[in-house]
């Protein structure tokens, strides 16, 4: 529905057609920090917030206090949830998982492998986790004090399983809210991997200093 000036209304998403089919499960996982794109199943689900956006950005600014975003440039445009400063908004923290420093490190490392180095042709697994042991093997003492100061505990019996580990539940969390694609042993970067580089834009910008930092 609309008012009498053809403005969007927080209620107009209602109201449109599959909301009841989609708009719950949109719902819970935009606020678990899942991005939306023109990807696989989540195409319909992404058409449904682009066709809905202006009334879906009252909803979420009204009653959570937050905002729901758009990233990237059309076509491969996205859909997640922001925060205004450092508000949390009204959403439950259980809801709101904050990415641990390791997987964010992790992430800038396949960054510079896809983006710098330019190996695009990298969607294994495996050969991710081999070539980060061996080619960023300088890096490993610095990945090890972030998963210690993480787990709160010391670094002294961390290995190389510890670092593949690591990889891998990065790739998970990064599967879970949209920023890649994750099958077995073969990944792939989404659009939305792009809010890795607008959040820390600062640090990609330096990258190598960045990395340096964990000899």
């Amino acid at each position: 529905m609309e008012n009498d000036d053809n403005k969007a209304t927080v209620s107009d998403f209602l109201y449109a057609e599959n909301a009841k089919e989609f708009f719950a499960e949109i719902d819970y996982l935009l606020k678990d920090g899942m991005h939306f794109q023109k990807q696989g199943n989540q195409i319909r689900y992404f058409n449904f917030i682009d066709k809905n956006i202006d009334s879906l950005k009252l909803y979420y600014q009204d009653f959570f206090d937050v905002e729901l975003s758009e990233g990237g440039e059309r076509p491969n445009n996205y859909f997640f949830l922001d925060f205004y400063g450092n508000s949390r908004g009204n959403i439950s923290p259980r809801h709101r998982e904050i990415l641990k420093s390791e997987y964010i490190i992790i992430g800038f490392i396949i960054y510079k492998i896809i983006y710098i180095d330019k190996e695009i042709d990298l969607d294994s697994v495996q050969k991710l986790k081999e070539k980060i042991r061996i080619e960023y093997e300088d890096y490993k003492p610095g990945i090890y004090r972030l998963i210690a100061k993480s787990k709160n505990i010391t670094p002294g019996n961390f290995n190389d399983k510890t670092i593949d580990t690591t990889i891998h539940s990065a790739l998970e969390e990064f599967r879970k809210i949209g920023w890649i694609e994750l099958s077995k042993d073969e990944f792939g970067l989404l659009p939305a991997f792009d809010r890795l580089i607008k959040i820390y834009e600062e640090y990609i910008l330096n990258i190598d200093e960045t990395l340096n930092e964990l000899k």
